[in-house]
């Protein structure tokens, strides 16, 4: 059997095949297998290498409505009748007594130490261990109203819930510890699904007032709404883990791609089904959806991440990270205006050392940046740059030496900061 996450696969591949409707999916952390959870309260784990169903556990709740994986394989699943946590191979290992009716979400800690649920009592429980082998425990943090939505940034620090009340709670997180930091209002229905950037700076909310929308952790503001982001209920939302794109899904059959740093939708598949809930893949490459019409699907993504960027900042980051310059031919009435920009930058990234090299970066998008060079979020300043080339081009003579200095010193930043 093929690998289902290579360059061969089909433009969407069905990899299960439920006995009923699909409400949640996810993947264990080496993405070798995806688990899913229907109406019907089964479970089934598939390899993604074969596709083949390795496991599966039949009423385990009347209806399954969450799950995620914990970092050494075991799995917590909750549902309308509470909440377990299952081995590998969906064997029970613990029933999790504490909440008082159905529980709809769950979602693990990045270090893994902690998982919280959340769902229609209202109470947002925090679970943890004591040590190796013990069970699990909780403790509590009480809602207004249900939980449909629980996310941890992707930094441990932070975490945010989302409920019926339109509101959505923003905690610092600490051992397990959950201060209420900041309420963010701004939705006029109930908040389905929320997503943290990969950098830790955006919040994303998807609600059933049919937006998405963007918050500043760090203050609780509001940075961005997009408004009719579906023409029904938003169901999910989550960001690529390479932070270049934001994917959303609505009620009204429709998966829409974004561009995470614009916030302008780069593309909408047109579904026959509803995508209940999605995660993507840890190298951004594919979306794997849980669907209405019983089915796991594979879809890639790796495309809509590429821009006209991309050959420019290839460049730059050669000339930086390998200290050379490359050659360009003279131009000529053919040239195309691409390459005659990538010729000049070219020549500042070379010439100009590490204050031009990080201007020139400072004034392209950071979500087309590899993650080490981008410790802090590049500012957007065209003015910068057009005044940089206006002296560069008054006073283009006095290089060499100084600048080979600095382009050094970039290089031994730019090591710095990567490792």
């Amino acid at each position: 059997m093929h690998h289902h996450f290579d360059d061969s696969v089909d433009p969407v591949e069905i990899i299960g095949n439920h006995p009923a409707h699909l409400h949640c999916v996810a993947l264990s952390q080496d993405n070798r297998y995806v688990v899913s959870g229907d109406d019907d309260g089964t479970i089934f784990v598939h390899s993604t290498m074969t596709g083949i169903v390795e496991y599966r556990a039949d009423n385990v709740f009347m209806k399954v409505k969450g799950l995620c994986y914990l970092l050494d394989g075991s799995l917590v699943a909750c549902g309308s009748d509470g909440l377990k946590v299952l081995s590998p191979s969906l064997e029970l290992v613990q029933i999790l007594e504490g909440h008082d009716d159905d529980v709809w979400r769950v979602t693990v800690s990045p270090s893994g130490s902690h998982f919280v649920s959340g769902g229609i009592d209202g109470k947002l429980m925090i679970w943890s261990k004591s040590g190796e082998g013990s069970e699990w425990a909780m403790q509590v943090e009480d809602h207004t109203s249900y939980i449909n939505a629980v996310c941890f940034s992707p930094d441990g620090k932070q975490l945010a819930t989302g409920s019926g009340d339109k509101l959505i709670n923003l905690y610092s997180f600490n051992e397990g510890n959950a201060i209420l930091a900041h309420t963010l209002e701004g939705h006029t229905s109930y908040v389905r699904s929320l997503s943290f950037s990969p950098d830790c700076k955006l919040l994303c909310s998807g609600s059933r007032d049919k937006s998405i929308k963007f918050w500043n952790p760090a203050d609780g503001s509001l940075v961005k709404s997009i408004d009719q982001t579906h023409t029904s209920l938003v169901l999910c939302v989550s960001y690529s883990p390479n932070g270049r794109v934001l994917v959303s899904a609505g009620n009204d059959k429709t998966m829409k791609i974004w561009d995470a740093e614009t916030f302008e939708l780069k593309h909408t598949f047109e579904q026959e089904f509803t995508t209940n809930q999605l995660t993507i893949t840890a190298d951004s490459n594919y979306i794997v959806s849980a669907n209405d019409d019983h089915t796991v699907r594979i879809t890639p993504c790796r495309e809509y991440h590429l821009t006209a960027l991309t050959p420019i900042l290839n460049l730059i980051l050669h000339i930086v990270y390998k200290w050379e310059f490359v050659s360009f031919l003279e131009p000529n009435e053919n040239t195309s205006i691409l390459e005659k920009v990538i010729r000049l930058l070219g020549e500042c990234v070379h010439d100009g050392g590490y204050n031009v090299t990080s201007e020139i970066l400072s004034f392209l998008s950071p979500a087309h940046l590899p993650v080490q060079i981008t410790p802090t979020r590049w500012k957007r300043d065209p003015e910068s740059l057009i005044l940089f080339m206006r002296a560069r081009i008054a006073a283009k003579d006095s290089v060499i030496s100084k600048q080979r200095s600095e382009l050094a010193h970039a290089a031994r930043r730019i090591a710095e900061i990567a490792y």
